[in-house]
């Protein structure tokens, strides 16, 4: 399941969702806006994307996912809009019979959706400054 837009990413909803008897292991990676030393006083970001781009990669990065790595259930999600810091902007969950293809697979998707999918940010910082 992918999932794309400006409302709050539904976080027990889909750990609930990737639960299933066959499946000895969830794990889920979420991704929030931070401030670190090298960014300074960052205060939200805010994402765009290529709405339909985004999603056709994500379902493809969905189904690669399960032949490479033979898990059962995936959910794919990230957030559009302005994201406050500590807010989660993208979900990342696997579950599979073995924690190896979980956690492999769920490495591996966070870095084709960085990599392959349409979503831009702007950094938002303390003041009028942005990236």
């Amino acid at each position: 399941m992918v999932f794309i837009g400006k409302d709050e990413i539904p976080i027990e909803k889909f750990e609930t969702a990737l639960k299933e008897e066959s499946a000895g292991g969830i794990v889920v990676f979420l991704g929030e806006p931070r401030s670190s030393k090298e960014d300074g006083p960052v205060v939200s970001i805010n994402y765009t994307a290529y709405k339909e781009m985004a999603k056709k990669e994500m379902l493809k990065i969905e189904k690669e996912a399960k032949e490479r790595f033979g898990v059962k259930n995936i959910i794919i999600a990230h957030r559009l809009g302005n994201v406050p810091l500590k807010m989660v902007s993208f979900f990342v969950g696997v579950s599979a019979p073995h924690r190896k293809e979980c956690f492999e697979a769920c490495a591996w998707i966070v870095d084709q959706v960085k990599l392959l999918v349409p979503i831009w940010k702007e950094i938002k910082y303390e003041g009028s400054r942005s990236s």
